[in-house]
């Protein structure tokens, strides 16, 4: 067993393959086949189950089903099957995740990705930004707050809510729990929930976030509530540490530009079945 593990739910198309090359990994993969071709992957992961249904109820019931193994690594890593990036990549991450003793974070995106947060897009010359919201294509939990998170998994069919209700759950009082990782950037290789909804056509997202506000009326977790909009508290660049007032604005800069210079970007080109 490796200190830390990948688990993911993958289709037919998962680009997972990717992940496992270009360096030895130090980390376990857990996959959830979602398609009609019985024991597909099995080779290539560690642990494996074929079953079908959506991202997070079927994650939730993952965890919870083996949790006594899972609660042995120290970090866990949920990204989407589209997701293109190679283990060199992925171990770098692991390492910064546990050298910064971060609770929840993820990779920043490629300016060729597709996107729904330009805050989330790689920024030049900073290793990471300390921050306020991580998105559910792909975060990464410490095994502390793993822990305490995995029953929101099962809450929202879709995912819709759970990012801006996290934050909130975690402990957090310094601002360096959450972070986007910007040393470490990974394509989106595909239009947001394209193959999710196309599976699951009864998935409601709207209807999912008003559910997990049912749930937990004593936060606000509507994406259009202020505190809830993309802060960056403070960066560490390549040659300075950021106070959090510049960090602040060179924060709210950065999405601007980037998302100007995303639209101008090329995407990653499709590959058709």
């Amino acid at each position: 067993m490796k200190r830390f593990l990948v688990i993911a739910r993958v289709g037919d198309n998962s680009l997972h393959p990717y992940w496992l090359e270009n360096a030895e990994p130090h980390f376990d993969l857990f996959l959830s086949y979602f398609g009609d071709k019985p024991e597909y992957y099995r080779v290539q992961a560690d642990y494996y189950e074929q079953v079908k249904g959506g991202k997070w109820p079927m994650i939730h019931q993952l965890i919870e089903k083996n949790w006594e193994l899972i609660s042995q690594y120290e970090a866990v890593w949920l990204p989407d099957d589209d997701i293109m990036t190679d283990a060199c990549n992925i171990n770098k991450m692991f390492t910064l995740f546990d050298s910064f003793h971060l609770a929840l974070a993820q990779p920043a995106l490629t300016m060729n990705s597709y996107f729904s947060h330009s805050s989330l897009l790689q920024q030049p010359n900073s290793i990471l930004r300390f921050c306020n919201f991580v998105e559910v294509m792909m975060p990464m939990f410490s095994a502390d707050t793993l822990r305490s998170l995995k029953a929101t998994f099962g809450q929202s069919s879709s995912g819709w809510g759970l990012d801006s209700l996290w934050p909130y759950l975690i402990d957090n009082k310094n601002y360096k729990k959450i972070a986007i990782i910007d040393t470490i950037s990974v394509t989106h290789t595909r239009p947001v929930g394209g193959e999710l909804y196309k599976l699951n056509p009864e998935l409601s997202p709207k209807k999912d976030a008003q559910q997990l506000q049912t749930l937990y009326p004593q936060f606000n977790i509507s994406r259009r509530y202020s505190p809830n909009k993309f802060k960056v508290f403070c960066q560490i660049s390549i040659s300075r540490l950021n106070t959090s007032l510049i960090a602040s604005i060179k924060g709210k800069l950065q999405r601007i530009f980037s998302k100007y210079k995303a639209k101008t970007h090329p995407k990653y080109p499709q590959v058709r079945s």
